[in-house]
């Protein structure tokens, strides 16, 4: 009775796709990231009067890729002995850093936690200009030109949170996690892509892999919006394909050296499970995969929760 998964599992498993980066693609990154290293973070911390005895939280706040202020909560237990390991948490899209709370079964084992709204959504603005925003949310603003897309933001956004991490006296710098799932897992595996410092990474349902393929088997989910995009304007296909191919993690995946670990869901209408292990295949790093046949683009699954807290308490 498992053939038919087993069958379906081997074929993803085999499956391995050609990159698609631009000859400029490795200059981008680098030019990318130079200039985010060039400006001051400016963070601020705000002690929150929060009810849980237990822990110090704040509101953090730092400048971002063009000097957004990214809003954050930095979360510590209350009493610290050394340095502390850390995880820095994306959510998905169109979502928020959730509450305080949220992050408690962390917590209480001794991690501090870096939990971030993602630009222009939860608390957190977007000071970006862009020359073709028509579409009414993020995934398509900017899409004309690599410069100016979205996610070049987001992803350098996740890096200054490492660079934020790394700033803190009370923080181990050898022990920093990166942890996301749909469009927060993208943004995981983006940013340890981009940056040497994360130990772990932990991307569930993963989006922005693959693109391409992404782009044609996907029913739901922030790539409808590339399509009806496109379906207005098909004189830009081309160059909407292009832009992405620097944001995909797929042309970026080989440059993770974090041990990572990946889940899909092979019922997932959103971020497919042939673009994830397309990109997961690619991944050189140490690395594993759960997969869960009768899932869809949803991770709230209680023995998963607790698989993930094994693996991150095993190798952080």
């Amino acid at each position: 009775m498992l053939r038919h998964i087993q069958d379906t599992i081997q074929q993803l498993q085999a499956y391995r796709p050609e990159l698609t980066k631009m000859p400029d693609h490795d200059a981008f990154w680098s030019q990318t990231l130079q200039e985010a290293k060039e400006r001051p973070l400016n963070e601020q911390l705000i002690e929150m009067d929060y009810p849980i005895k237990q822990i110090t939280a704040y509101e953090l706040t730092y400048h971002g890729f063009d000097d957004t202020p990214i809003q954050a909560y930095y979360i510590l237990p209350k009493n610290i002995e050394g340095k502390l390991p850390c995880l820095i948490f994306f959510h998905g899209y169109a979502g928020h850093k959730n509450s305080v709370s949220h992050y408690m079964k962390w917590l209480i084992q001794g991690y501090a936690v870096i939990a971030v709204d993602v630009r222009g959504q939860g608390k957190t603005g977007d000071y970006s200009k862009y020359s073709s925003d028509e579409m009414g949310t993020w995934v398509t603003k900017g899409i004309l030109n690599k410069e100016e897309y979205y996610y070049r933001k987001v992803y350098v956004d996740g890096v200054r949170a490492i660079d934020f991490a790394c700033s803190r006296e009370e923080i181990d710098n050898d022990r920093i996690a990166i942890i996301g799932a749909s469009m927060g897992g993208g943004i995981a595996l983006a940013v340890s892509s981009l940056d040497n410092r994360p130990k772990l990474t932990v991307a569930d349902v993963p989006n922005m892999c693959d693109v391409g393929l992404a782009m044609k088997q996907k029913f739901e989910g922030s790539l409808t919006v590339v399509e009806k995009y496109l379906h207005r304007h098909p004189e830009y296909i081309e160059q909407v394909y292009m832009t992405l191919t620097y944001f995909d993690n797929l042309n970026n995946c080989e440059n993770i050296t974090s041990k990572t670990r990946i889940s899909v869901g092979l019922k997932d209408l959103v971020c497919p499970p042939m673009p994830i292990y397309g990109v997961y295949n690619r991944i050189k790093a140490e690395k594993s995969i759960e997969v869960f046949p009768f899932s869809g683009h949803d991770m709230a699954i209680i023995d998963h929760m607790d698989k993930t807290i094994q693996f991150v308490n095993d190798n952080l």
